[in-house]
């Protein structure tokens, strides 16, 4: 891809991460038009929807506690997150992004515009400074946005391999609370379900989301 095409594909995923984020506030992981294995009508990304989604009252409400969401800062060949970032604490959520730690744990980290980035120590990724808190913070998130390399419309995910997401999803649904996630992928990285290998160690994903919608997960995964 060229640097107008990913441009384009961080604008998109922008809007679409934004209406994912309000049905999350709304008390529904998708909307109504989209089932499991429907992707949501495709948005266009502009420069003057995004501005309109960024100030509609239909994010959270004024005054209340905001809604904390999961992301994280893409590196390399994923999807730009930056714009996306940008769009969500500008529309007023709370946004954590993930900090690498010993023995393939996260912790996490408030985002903002202005916060420093450093290279991780245990990952090829660039990582907030910022103060760490525990993974038992997302408990009370209202949805996550995960990086992976592809993903298939069961809910299956490829990461980079080193578990981390894997054993964090894990851990948090022993607590008794599972947050909303969804993989974030090019168009062309989302896949039929059951194209991807896992086995029962890979936690899977509640849907994938897309530059062209939001596809929620099969139930069977399959």
């Amino acid at each position: 891809m060229n640097d107008g095409d990913r441009e384009d594909a961080g604008r998109r995923l922008a809007a679409q991460a934004l209406s994912w984020a309000r049905s999350l506030s709304n008390g529904r992981e998708h909307a109504p038009s989209a089932g499991a294995g429907e992707q949501r009508r495709p948005s266009s990304g502009s420069a003057a929807e995004l501005a309109s989604y960024s100030g509609s009252a239909a994010g959270p409400v004024p005054g209340s506690a905001p809604v904390r969401l999961g992301a994280y800062v893409s590196g390399g060949t994923e999807p730009p997150t930056e714009q996306l970032l940008h769009v969500l604490v500008q529309a007023g959520y709370q946004i954590l992004v993930p900090v690498c730690e010993p023995d393939f744990k996260l912790s996490w980290v408030r985002w903002r515009p202005d916060i420093p980035l450093r290279r991780s120590r245990l990952a090829p990724v660039d990582e907030p400074a910022g103060e760490r808190q525990s993974a038992d913070v997302m408990a009370g998130a209202a949805g996550i946005l995960l990086p992976a390399l592809a993903a298939d419309a069961g809910g299956n995910r490829l990461g980079h391999g080193g578990g981390y997401y894997d054993r964090f999803l894990a851990a948090l649904a022993q607590t008794g609370t599972r947050p909303a996630t969804a993989a974030v992928v090019y168009d062309h990285e989302l896949l039929s379900a059951g194209e991807l290998e896992h086995d029962v160690l890979d936690a899977r994903v509640g849907g994938v989301l897309t530059p062209r919608g939001y596809t929620a997960a099969t139930a069977s995964g399959t």
